[in-house]
């Protein structure tokens, strides 16, 4: 039997006419911005109530639906952040773990028991070491 693969799984729910809710809280957000901003001075100084609110808008409305690349502007300024902020030289530092030393203290039964660890090397005898004894008798 064949089952459909959902589509487009990365796509937000419009909550709002044809906005997300991400979208709509961006632009509700700046509109109340602007609306405060008109009441508290947009009267008496038009001008200067034009250029914020313009400036304010326009940032609103980039964040809301400027995509770059399939991203969200509001990702892309998170990632030009980061990378602002970030040191650009990464110097490896060795991180400082205890180091667990295992210690078994020898008896002097042990010790008597010890042999010479070089004790088997002489013992050997085979072609390389034949050809050792030629060579340092020639």
């Amino acid at each position: 039997m064949q089952y459909r693969v959902p589509q487009f799984i990365e796509e937000e729910s419009k909550i709002v006419g044809p906005l997300t809710l991400k979208q709509s809280m961006i632009i509700g957000i700046s509109g109340g911005i602007v609306f405060t901003m008109y009441f508290s001075f947009g009267e008496k100084n038009l001008f200067l109530f034009l250029i914020l609110s313009g400036i304010i808008l326009g940032g609103a409305i980039a964040l809301a639906f400027l995509k770059i690349d399939g991203r969200p502007f509001t990702q892309m300024m998170t990632y030009f952040l980061n990378y602002s902020i970030m040191p650009k030289l990464y110097i490896w530092k060795r991180k400082e773990s205890p180091v667990f030393v295992k210690i078994k203290l020898k008896t002097p039964i042990d010790l008597e028991k010890e042999k010479d660890p070089f004790e088997g090397l002489k013992k050997r005898k085979g072609r390389l070491n034949e050809l050792q004894n030629k060579i340092d008798l020639s």
